[in-house]
């Protein structure tokens, strides 16, 4: 398994190398946030899938004209 992150230290980092402003207000909120997420995410990312699964198709929005 990788290496836990630090959401205090993640949140900033990752907002900052995407150009995505937060509110000094709101950052303890998102930080809490991120941190609930990447726990949820670990135990996804744990749950074994055989190799023989076919990947779902990728939904491709149309950009909303007629043909």
């Amino acid at each position: 398994m990788a290496d836990p992150v630090d959401p205090a230290e993640f949140v900033p980092r990752a907002a900052a190398a995407v150009g995505l402003p937060l509110s000094p207000e709101d950052l303890a909120d998102i930080i809490g946030s991120f941190a609930v997420l990447a726990r949820v995410g670990q135990v996804l990312m744990a749950f074994p899938l055989s190799e023989e699964i076919v990947a779902a198709a990728v939904f491709t929005p149309e950009d909303g004209t007629d043909p």
